[in-house]
């Protein structure tokens, strides 16, 4: 398992639920599933996330998995659509979140390459453009 710098917000909608406990456990068991079952601590889901972006492969990798285990990558490709519906699912009691969340979602939908052939780069992709807007709309 790498450092527990390497967690970062696999979910673009993970920052703003962070205190959903249930959340927390689903984003738990989905880390472990993309790490072949190991353990995951508290510590390494508040790390996981931070907004920040993957620098190694296996960094990229790992967001990679999450992402496409809540259909946010799907065959190689960005569906902002649903990860739009999947925040406004989560965030339904505080829409002044979800309008902030949205907007980085358009914006990262328009600036993120349609279709990828390497899913761990198209991740990358994606936290790189959301750590940028996200400070554009005041979430950090």
């Amino acid at each position: 398992m790498a450092s527990a710098s390497f967690y970062i917000s696999a979910i673009l909608l993970a920052l703003a639920v962070a205190a959903v406990s249930g959340y927390k456990e689903e984003l738990r068991k989905t880390i472990a599933s993309c790490q072949n079952g190991k353990e995951v601590t508290d510590d390494e889901i508040e790390e996981f996330m931070k907004p920040l972006i993957p620098e190694t492969q296996e960094e990229k990798c790992l967001v990679a998995c999450v992402f496409k285990q809540f259909n946010v990558i799907n065959g190689g490709s960005f569906d902002k659509r649903l990860a739009l519906a999947v925040a406004k699912d989560l965030l339904k009691s505080e829409p002044e979140k979800v309008k902030k969340i949205e907007s980085v979602i358009n914006h990262c939908g328009d600036d993120i390459p349609t279709k990828m052939d390497n899913e761990c780069d198209l991740a990358h992709e994606i936290m790189q453009c959301y750590v940028k807007w996200e400070k554009e709309v005041g979430m950090i």
